[in-house]
């Protein structure tokens, strides 16, 4: 599996978040991952990419999310703010969804901390 660097430097943050989170050094990350050490450091400083099977280990291993591992987000999905909209939206109609994400688009929009490819990410 051959990532771009953009690719590489979103996996290494997932993998570095995941066993930081776990509270294991990247001594102890590698023998959970059966990988060498160095390896382990390689893949976190983003100067070498897992084959995809051992992407799928490292994902199940960590209990990271793939797309935690391929796209970059900064926003948190496990906060209670989240989680209530995302329990509101699954009482919305179609109607009231629309009405919903003109209104987020507007505030994403307005957002001073958006970069510009975020908005129209958004907007499409």
């Amino acid at each position: 599996m051959s990532l771009s660097i953009n690719d590489a430097q979103i996996f290494s943050a997932a993998l570095k978040r995941a066993r930081k989170k776990k509270h294991l050094t990247q001594a102890q990350c590698a023998e959970l991952l059966d990988h060498s050490v160095s390896f382990q450091k390689d893949l976190e400083r983003c100067r070498c990419s897992p084959s995809i099977e051992n992407f799928y280990h490292i994902c199940r291993t960590l209990d990271i999310s793939a797309d935690d591992c391929i796209f970059q987000d900064s926003h948190d999905r496990t906060g209670s703010t989240y989680q209530e909209l995302l329990r509101l939206l699954t009482l919305c109609d179609e109607r009231s969804l629309s009405v919903l994400a003109a209104t987020a688009a507007a505030l994403a929009e307005s957002n001073p901390h958006a970069a510009p490819s975020d908005t129209e990410a958004r907007q499409t």
